[in-house]
């Protein structure tokens, strides 16, 4: 989780999406509506490349979700 973060906090920079919580295996993203799409990619593509840096003999999958409120992607 915190390799994830790390390069995810570096990958958004200059751009308008953010970091906005971290619940156990879980990073929380606020982006513009337009941006869901492009912004769930950019969060599993980062969080499995962290993932599988580690675990390199089991693959590592991240699921995303895009939703306006956290509580209803549940």
């Amino acid at each position: 989780m915190k390799k994830a973060l790390g390069l995810l906090a570096s990958r958004l920079q200059g751009t308008d999406m953010r970091i906005v919580g971290v619940v156990h295996d879980e990073i929380l993203l606020e982006t513009p509506d337009e941006k869901a799409d492009e912004t769930a990619e950019l969060l599993k593509s980062t969080m499995e490349e962290a993932g599988n840096s580690i675990l390199r003999y089991v693959p590592c999958q991240a699921d995303v979700g895009i939703s306006q409120n956290w509580a209803k992607s549940l």
